[in-house]
């Protein structure tokens, strides 16, 4: 395997900031499940587990992107040729090969930390095997954007509770709240990197816009982050948050809301564009503050 091209792969289909938000993800799991327990300061408990962990994280999303490409590859040949997968320069099968070794890091890490985490990664393993299939009703699901965007983001709780079995019990309310968390913040990106002006949009390549309408798609968004942020809120409450972390929440949907309500008002795709920016940094700011404000409130 060419590591250049590798390297090209990686910064176009799974960047860095991907791999980031997913150690924060992982890191901010860890925080909550050792407050949970009442453990004061956790990040100060960090070692080599921890990294370890983290690298089993990352490695379980870029699986499920190699899953992706093997659903999605003729028809990504098609709309997107110049791509390195879809121009040779990297293949199917060496990436098959890397997540391969990536599930084996995710196996050691989980029996490293007891059968508990062993059981959830399995649990996340299989259900991501179903995605992999589409649930085999492929012609069912397809479709039916918004069943199939919802059938396929329940991977994001499983990959919680996988992460959390690793160091705590069931039973804390701050999972569940966790949990849903993470399935907002998925919807509401998935969401947003697929509502088009429709000038943009092309035919056979469906998006929300074109199959809910442009304004339902970005009112359905609006919703989804405002009950997103009543859940964070909800979140930072437990923790004993300082009111910085709700006002720049606050500050974060505003700001997107009239981003929307721009695009609305004049429909340019860059504008979604850059909506679809203020989304993403809504959910890292989502887990950042639980993270930062778990840390301080614990060392008081």
């Amino acid at each position: 395997m060419n590591l250049r091209h590798l390297g090209a792969y990686l910064r176009e289909r799974f960047p860095p900031v991907n791999m980031g938000l997913f150690a924060i993800l992982f890191l901010t799991v860890f925080a909550v499940a050792h407050f949970a327990h009442g453990e004061a300061r956790p990040l100060a408990r960090l070692g080599w587990r921890e990294a370890l962990g983290t690298v089993a994280a990352i490695s379980f999303f870029f699986r499920l992107r190699v899953f992706d490409e093997l659903k999605d590859f003729a028809i990504d040949s098609q709309f997107h040729p110049h791509r390195v997968l879809q121009s040779g320069r990297v293949t199917l099968g060496q990436l098959q090969v890397l997540a391969g070794a990536g599930a084996l890091v995710e196996l050691g890490w989980s029996m490293l930390m007891g059968w508990p985490a062993v059981a959830g990664w399995a649990g996340a393993l299989l259900y991501s095997w179903l995605m992999r299939h589409e649930f085999y009703v492929p012609a069912f699901l397809t479709p039916r954007l918004v069943l199939y965007a919802v059938s396929h983001l329940l991977i994001m709780p499983l990959i919680i509770l996988w992460i959390w079995l690793a160091y705590q019990p069931l039973g804390s309310p701050l999972l569940l709240l966790l949990m849903l968390l993470s399935l907002l913040g998925g919807f509401a990106f998935e969401l947003a990197r697929k509502i088009h002006v429709p000038e943009a949009e092309r035919a056979g390549w469906p998006s929300y816009s074109s199959v809910m309408g442009f304004r339902r798609a970005i009112l359905v968004i609006l919703l989804v982050l405002l009950t997103g942020c009543l859940v964070q809120g909800w979140l930072l409450t437990r923790v004993q948050a300082g009111a910085w972390a709700f006002g720049v929440l606050t500050a974060l949907y505003l700001a997107t809301v009239a981003v929307y309500g721009l695009g609305l008002s004049k429909p340019r795709e860059a504008t979604l564009r850059r909506a679809e920016l203020l989304v993403s940094l809504f959910i890292l700011s989502s887990y950042l503050f639980l993270l930062v404000e778990i840390q301080l409130t614990s060392g008081r």
